[in-house]
C-alpha cells in the first residue's frame, strides 16, 4: 500500500452511480428560444469534455453523466461563451448575450454562417462571417453546432474525438489549432459518421480548408493574443507569404507561454480478504514555453495540378509541474496509513514532421496524395518525496526519481482516387503507416522495474467505397482491408 508512485499521474476518480439527467433552455438577449446552441458538461477542476449536445428548436436540451462535479458550457455563433457550476439537475432558463468583442455594437444577421448538410459532412462556410473574428482554430471549432474543442482535442457530439485534416493533411501535433488563424479558415466539415477511407477507429472526422492567398509579391501579418487564466498566457505568431505566378512560399514563427493548474480528488476501493479504501487529493500547478517554425513551398502547374511540401519544427524547452498528493488508506474502514507526496516534473520535447503532397485530375479521375514523416523526442524527469505513517508506527520517508525518454519515428502515406460514377461518387485507394517507439524508463531506487523497449509496427489497408444522394437521403457503401505487424524488441 505504500507504493503510491504509480497513482501521481493517475486522474481518474473510480465512482459507482447512476446517470444524473441534467435539462435547461437556452434563449437569447430578448428572451426567444436559442436553437442550435452547444451545450456541454465539462469536469471539475480539469475542465475535459464529458458529453454534449445541441439545443432544438424551443432552444431545450437534455445530457447524461454520471459524473460529479460538473461546468457546463454554452457557446453560439454570435454569442458570449458562458460558464456556469452544476449544481442541480434543473438548470432552468440561460440566457446568453451577443458577443459585442465579435459582433460589435449590432448583430448582423447577414453575417451568420450558413451550414449545410452536403455529401457525407456538416459544411460550416466561414468566409465572409463573423466566425473570421473567432480567434484560433481551437475557439472557431468550438463555435460550430455539435462540436467542442479544448487544446487541440475535438469531439463531435454522439461520435467522439474527432481526426483533424487541415486542407487534406492530417493533423499529427494539436498545436496547430492554436496557430490556425480564424480569419484564414475558408470552410469546415464536420463528418459523423466515416466510410471505408478512415481507419476502423476513426470516430469522426473534420476538415479544415483555409483560404488561397491572393494577389503576388511579398506580405506578412502578426497575431498576438493574451488572457490571465491561473497566470498571464500569452502567444505570438509571425506569419510572412511570398507568391509569384504558380509559385506559393510561406512561413511562420510561433512562441508561447502558458500557466496552468489541476486539482483531482479520487476514491479507489479494492475488494480482497479485506477491503481497502484510498482517497487521494492531487494539487499542481505549472507551465510551459513553446516555440514553433514552419515553411511551405507550393506550386499550382496548372488549373487541374498542384504539388507542395511543409516542414513543422516544434520546440518546447520549459515544461514544469510541481506536485502535491495527500492520501489516506483504510482497511475495513478503519485508518491504516498516511501518505504524504511533494515534487516536481519536467517534461521538455522536440518535434520534426514533414509533409508533401500532390492534387491532381485527369479527365473525371481525381488524385490525393499525401506522405508523412514525424520524428519527435521527449524526457520525463520526476523527483518526489514520500512521506508514510502507518497507524501506530513512526514517520518514515523515501525519495523517488525517475528518467523516461520517449523516442518516436513515423512515415504514413496514404492515396485515394475518385471520380463521379452512376450520379454518384466512387473513390478507392490505400493507406500505409510505420512507427517505431523507443521508451527508456529508469528509476533508481529500484522501487520500479527499469524499462528498455522498441515496439516497431507496420500498418497497411486499402478500401473501396461508393457514395450518392437521394434527395436528403445520402447513401454510402464501402469495403475496407487492414493489415497490423507489430515485432516488440
Amino acid at each position: 500500500m505504500r507504493r503510491l508512485l504509480n497513482l501521481l499521474m493517475c486522474c481518474c476518480v473510480s465512482l459507482t452511480t447512476f446517470a444524473q439527467v441534467y435539462s435547461g433552455k437556452v434563449t437569447d438577449e430578448k428572451s426567444q428560444p436559442l436553437p442550435y446552441t452547444n451545450v456541454v458538461l465539462l469536469s471539475l477542476p480539469d475542465s475535459a469534455f464529458v458529453t454534449g449536445t445541441v439545443s432544438d428548436e424551443s432552444g431545450a436540451f437534455t445530457l447524461r453523466s454520471e459524473k460529479p462535479n460538473l461546468l457546463l458550457r454554452i457557446s453560439s455563433i454570435g454569442y458570449a461563451t458562458i460558464y456556469n457550476k452544476v449544481d442541480k439537475p434543473d438548470l432552468g432558463t440561460i440566457q446568453l448575450l451577443p458577443d459585442a468583442q465579435l459582433l460589435g455594437e449590432v448583430v448582423v444577421k447577414g453575417d451568420l454562417p450558413k451550414v449545410q448538410l452536403k455529401g457525407d459532412a456538416q459544411v460550416t462556410n466561414v468566409t465572409g462571417t463573423i466566425l473570421e473574428k473567432a480567434g484560433t482554430g481551437n475557439d472557431l471549432l468550438s463555435k460550430l453546432p455539435g462540436v467542442s474543442a479544448e487544446e487541440g482535442t475535438v469531439n463531435v457530439f454522439g461520435s467522439g474525438t474527432a481526426e483533424i485534416y487541415i486542407n487534406g493533411r492530417k493533423m499529427r501535433n494539436a498545436s496547430e489549432l492554436d496557430q490556425l488563424s480564424s480569419d484564414n479558415v475558408k470552410r469546415v466539415e464536420v463528418v459523423r459518421n466515416p466510410g471505408a477511407r478512415y481507419d476502423a477507429t476513426v470516430k469522426a472526422v473534420v476538415r479544415i480548408y483555409t483560404k488561397k492567398a491572393q494577389g503576388e509579391g511579398f506580405g506578412f501579418n502578426n497575431r498576438f493574443l493574451t488572457r490571465y487564466y491561473y497566470g498571464w498566457n500569452v502567444l505570438d505568431q509571425f506569419n510572412f507569404n511570398y507568391r509569384k505566378g504558380g509559385f506559393d512560399l510561406s512561413g511562420m514563427l510561433f512562441g508561447s507561454k502558458t500557466e496552468g493548474e489541476d486539482n483531482k480528488t479520487g476514491v479507489f476501493e479494492t475488494f480482497l480478504d479485506n477491503t481497502w479504501r484510498q482517497e487521494s487529493s492531487i494539487s499542481t500547478t505549472g507551465g510551459s514555453r513553446n516555440i514553433s517554425t514552419m515553411l511551405s513551398l507550393n506550386y499550382q502547374f496548372n488549373e487541374n495540378h498542384s504539388a507542395g511540401a511543409r516542414y513543422d519544427f516544434n520546440r518546447t524547452p520549459k515544461d514544469w509541474w510541481n506536485i502535491n498528493m495527500y492520501s489516506q488508506v483504510f482497511r475495513d474502514g478503519s485508518l491504516y496509513e498516511e501518505n504524504t507526496s511533494r515534487g516536481w516534473q519536467r517534461t521538455p520535447a522536440t518535434t520534426h514532421s514533414f509533409n508533401a503532397y500532390y492534387n491532381g485530375q485527369a479527365g473525371d479521375w481525381n488524385i490525393d496524395f499525401n506522405a508523412d514523416g514525424m520524428w519527435s523526442y521527449s524526457k520525463t524527469l520526476q523527483d518526489m518525496t514520500e512521506e508514510y505513517t502507518p497507524i501506530g508506527e513512526a514517520l518514515q520517508e523515501q525519495n523517488v526519481t525517475s528518467y523516461n525518454k520517449d523516442e518516436n519515428t513515423l512515415y504514413a502515406a496514404k492515396l485515394i482516387i475518385s471520380r463521379p460514377l452512376w450520379d454518384g461518387n466512387l473513390s478507392f485507394g490505400g493507406e500505409y503507416t510505420y512507427t517505431d517507439h523507443t521508451n527508456t524508463y529508469i528509476n533508481d531506487q529500484g522501487i520500479l522495474d527499469d524499462d528498455h523497449s522498441n515496439i516497431r509496427e507496420n500498418a497497411a489497408s486499402a478500401f473501396l467505397e461508393y457514395s450518392r444522394s437521394f434527395g436528403k437521403l445520402q447513401a454510402q457503401i464501402g469495403v475496407r482491408y487492414e493489415h497490423l505487424a507489430s515485432d516488440l524488441l
